[in-house]
């Protein structure tokens, strides 16, 4: 059941959970977030929408224009909201609520069929304000990074319970770097990583020397190196068939000639004995570079992958949602912009919904 508060936070008891029925010819939904941003440099509201693949159709599946609780965004360092299985979870805080910095607000999870019903999972625990949540494929854990007492962490939580299930320290796996890309794999069992770290100079040749892509259990108990097909790559996810999903950067030419003057910026597909790698060809994610990272999703079935952006408008417009569909190799854009200024519409990738 979804307790929802009113706007003078009282809380009131929900009939039932109430979710989307199925897509007529989707298995998967894309969930995408468009963020508006006030006279400060915080949202004043997020919408999250879900779209079928297939047609393009667009739903509307909970918005905090009038909730009494506010996704937590500040612009322009984005926490979009996560899903798992055909859940939606977020973190957010009560509306008008003075949080203690850094405004680590809680966890919610959030109703998906526009009736903006919610319910608190946890509050948040560590020191600093969490970068990203990820969801296990059942949807049934939730989990961040955060630092404790100057040491960094996995909290991973019980959805259904709030209960605190894991507090695994990172420090001596992560050293200075952070997780560029972070996930359940299918079995719910194990988490994919890439760290990376920032500009020469700036930490030891130990954390230079830990940038690459991995997978560790939960406990961070048997922790996996894997090769990585170019010198530069981030893992984005790994297919059902145990293939994996890596942006990878290829060296650019010293002198490109017009042909080759585009982004070095490639997906690449490999076996999962790394015996092969394909490039996926994703010429819109190649156009969407302009010296900003991309962010991306592979959909459970491992059919999609989408590419968008990171919003920040100061460096490069946004320019919209581009899905490929790896089976047929259509290119589309899902979710165009139409003027897009300095308030916003700001684009977001959430995840996947399954039906």
């Amino acid at each position: 059941m979804f307790p929802y508060k009113t706007k003078s936070i009282i809380p009131i008891l929900l009939s039932l959970v109430l979710f989307c029925a199925p897509a007529a010819r989707a298995a998967e939904r894309l969930v995408c977030a468009v963020v508006y941003k006030g006279d400060s440099f915080t949202a004043i509201k997020t919408e999250i929408l879900a779209i079928d693949p297939e047609t393009g159709k667009k739903q509307p599946i909970f918005t905090d224009e009038h909730a009494p609780i506010v996704l937590l965004q500040h612009l322009y360092v984005f926490h979009f909201p996560a899903t798992g299985g055909n859940r939606l979870f977020a973190r957010a805080a009560g509306r008008g609520e003075a949080l203690p910095l850094p405004g680590n607000g809680a966890l919610y999870e959030l109703a998906v069929d526009g009736s903006n019903h919610f319910r608190q999972i946890t509050r948040v625990l560590g020191d600093e304000a969490p970068v990203d949540i990820f969801v296990n494929p059942a949807g049934s854990r939730i989990a961040y990074l955060n630092r404790l007492n100057q040491r960094q962490y996995l909290f991973i939580h019980d959805v259904a319970t709030g209960e605190l299930l894991r507090q695994t320290g990172i420090s001596e796996t992560f050293l200075d770097c952070f997780a560029a890309s972070i996930g359940w794999l299918a079995n719910g069992k194990q988490l994919f990583f890439s760290l990376e770290t920032g500009d020469e100079h700036v930490t030891s040749d130990a954390s230079y020397g830990r940038v690459g892509s991995y997978l560790m259990d939960e406990d961070g108990g048997r922790l996996t190196r894997l090769p990585a097909p170019l010198a530069t790559s981030r893992l984005l996810g790994v297919t059902p068939a145990g293939e994996y999903v890596f942006e990878a950067a290829r060296p650019r030419a010293a002198s490109p000639t017009p042909a080759q003057n585009e982004s070095g910026l490639t997906l690449l597909k490999t076996a999962k004995d790394f015996s092969t790698a394909t490039d996926l060809g994703f010429r819109q994610a190649k156009g969407l570079d302009a010296g900003i990272r991309l962010s991306y999703l592979l959909s459970p079935s491992g059919r999609y992958v989408v590419a968008a952006r990171l919003p920040v408008p100061s460096s490069a417009p946004p320019s919209g949602i581009w899905l490929k569909d790896i089976k047929t190799g259509e290119e589309k854009n899902i979710l165009p912009l139409s003027n897009p200024g300095f308030a916003g519409p700001f684009v977001g990738l959430v995840g996947w919904l399954d039906q």
